[in-house]
């Protein structure tokens, strides 16, 4: 069962079973702070685990609540409140904390299609120097859920990302380099970022022979493909 109908949801329909709920509904914009949508999250979450107590539960969550020194606004309040209602409700849960997802590009709050649409659409923009962030692709994603709920251990919690960590500049160069197009941006003196330990999900990914190939090019060739496959919004 697949609760959602948002990016995560869409990319989950092919790993559909009836023994398992993906949890791929709420609130996803990290800058959110409508208390009213945290909690028809909350509600539909509680709702959830209430009436399937028999099956698997797996819910996406954030990379950043695994930094405790990284400041928590509404939205990673929201999403540490949802884990401990997981992990009070059920002991058959998976939670996977993600980075930046990206896949199909459309208009979207999210950071690499705000900086996408910004370049061709030759808009200003401002990004932070010293800013950092770790991405995900979405079919990434699948395919490690996939096997991780397969070959993992019932209530854990995992940290998913491409190891290597960029700054918001370079997502913004890698851009200008495939599209062959300046970017219109001004860097605002300020740091915001974080280091995850990556080592478990690595060690899993080795043991299991998974085809994930992490690193620094990750971004740039992820970002080909679905340049080469865009199809423009009517």
């Amino acid at each position: 069962m697949i609760v959602g109908n948002g990016q995560i949801a869409s990319a989950l329909k092919e790993c559909d079973r009836d023994d398992v709920v993906y949890f791929a509904s709420g609130v996803s914009d990290s800058t959110c702070k409508d208390e009213r949508a945290f909690d028809k999250e909350k509600e539909l979450l509680v709702k959830m685990l209430s009436n399937h107590k028999d099956k698997t539960f797996i819910y996406f969550s954030s990379c950043v609540i695994t930094v405790p020194e990284y400041p928590k606004n509404v939205y990673y309040r929201h999403k540490i409140q949802m884990e401990e209602i997981i992990k009070n409700n059920t002991e058959n849960y998976y939670i996977f904390r993600l980075p930046q997802l990206f896949g199909k590009l459309k208009k979207h709050k999210t950071l690499i299609n705000f900086i996408y649409f910004s370049i061709i659409e030759n808009k200003s923009f401002e990004i932070y120097k010293n800013a950092y962030r770790y991405v995900l692709e979405i079919d990434d994603l699948r395919s490690f859920v996939k096997y991780y709920i397969q070959l993992g251990h019932s209530g854990d919690t995992v940290d998913l990302a491409n190891d290597y960590r960029y700054s918001v500049e370079e997502i913004v160069k890698v851009f200008e380099k495939l599209l062959g197009k300046k970017a219109k941006y001004k860097l605002v003196e300020k740091t915001d970022g974080y280091v995850l330990d990556l080592k478990s999900m690595k060690g899993f990914i080795q043991q299991h022979n998974l085809k994930l190939d992490f690193g620094k090019s990750y971004l740039m060739e992820k970002l080909k493909i679905h340049l080469d496959n865009y199809e423009p919004q009517m």
